[in-house]
């Protein structure tokens, strides 16, 4: 009993490496925002990168970033095995 107690932990720790991603990039940016009275799908593309120097930090990548009507295509960080962290800036608006 013990010993198919055993593999079945070994197995369980080899399904988790096995599907983790093999690759994490984190990404800063600048999101512009759709309308709020906008009621619908929504996607997420880059507009630009920017350059590194005021406001970014050594080694970081920062984008523009823009809110569009519709869905997206299809995320292509899947086939790769890599998992994209956004971190986005949202200027908040005039009331």
């Amino acid at each position: 009993m013990r010993s198919v107690v055993s593999r079945l932990a070994r197995l369980e720790r080899f399904n988790r490496l096995s599907i983790a991603p093999r690759r994490l990039r984190i990404e800063y940016g600048y999101l512009r925002t759709l309308p709020d009275d906008y009621i619908g799908p929504r996607h997420t593309v880059t507009v630009r990168q920017l350059p590194p120097g005021l406001g970014a930090y050594a080694g970081d990548e920062w984008f523009d970033w823009e809110e569009r009507p519709g869905r997206g295509p299809a995320d292509l960080a899947d086939l790769n095995d890599e998992q994209i962290i956004q971190v986005s800036y949202v200027e908040a608006k005039a009331r």
